[in-house]
């Protein structure tokens, strides 16, 4: 299976080089964890495989030599490893926020409190102003309801509070009241939510239209403005 997550922050300052080695080591340990393996080398991107291989990222989960002494901080850094996982931090000219995405092709399995715990440890640790997590491409292929919305997809984070009463055919609902968020994690489905499976869809897309019937779902641009 595919999965997609998304994570978006807002930082206090700019990303600095510590900053991005440290969220990088983050992401990574996250994904170790809810992939059940560990990738040896992290790389990032080039104009050709040949040039990427010579841009080694993260070695046994340490930062390189190479990355230590890197320059510049462009506003789309990413690093792979692999034909099956990339990790993508996009920065944004205007303001401090950040989207921090995890895109992980073809897992065996998926451990969903694993998933849970790790997203409750990052809505401890940052201002966060939304999450998403897609399964086998629900977004991406346009299943989701409203295209100029957020999709609630296998889960959604929104910095608002929902209650099972306004969306009582939501799975679970986790409410984040600590330093750094006030919101709700809206989980669609108990299982691993497959994003081709058409009773999967039709939870999510419920969810959907009863979110922004009760003017709770965002608009895209609304978030990311």
């Amino acid at each position: 299976m595919d999965i997609s997550i998304k994570i978006d922050i807002e930082l206090n300052d700019q990303l600095s080089l510590k900053m991005l080695m440290s969220i990088f080591s983050e992401m990574i340990a996250f994904t170790d964890l809810i992939t059940n393996s560990k990738e040896l080398v992290w790389y990032f991107c080039g104009e050709s495989l040949e040039e990427a291989l010579n841009k080694p990222a993260f070695e046994n989960n340490y930062p390189t030599l190479f990355f230590k002494e890197k320059q510049d901080i462009d506003i789309i850094e990413g690093i792979w490893s692999g034909d099956s996982k990339a990790l993508v931090i996009k920065g944004n000219s205007v303001n401090l926020k950040y989207n921090l995405d995890f895109d992980l092709r073809e897992i065996q399995s998926i451990a969903i409190d694993k998933i849970k715990d790790i997203l409750y440890s990052y809505l401890n640790k940052f201002d966060i102003f939304c999450i998403r997590v897609d399964i086998n491409d629900y977004e991406y292929k346009s299943r989701n309801v409203f295209p100029d919305r957020l999709p609630v997809g296998w889960m959604l984070y929104l910095n608002k509070k929902i209650t099972q009463q306004q969306v009582p055919m939501a799975a679970q609902l986790i409410h984040i009241d600590n330093d750094k968020n006030h919101g709700t994690l809206i989980i669609s489905t108990d299982h691993v939510f497959d994003g081709e499976n058409k009773e999967d869809i039709k939870k999510a897309n419920e969810i959907e239209i009863q979110l922004a019937g009760l003017g709770l779902l965002p608009l895209i641009r609304e978030i990311y403005s």
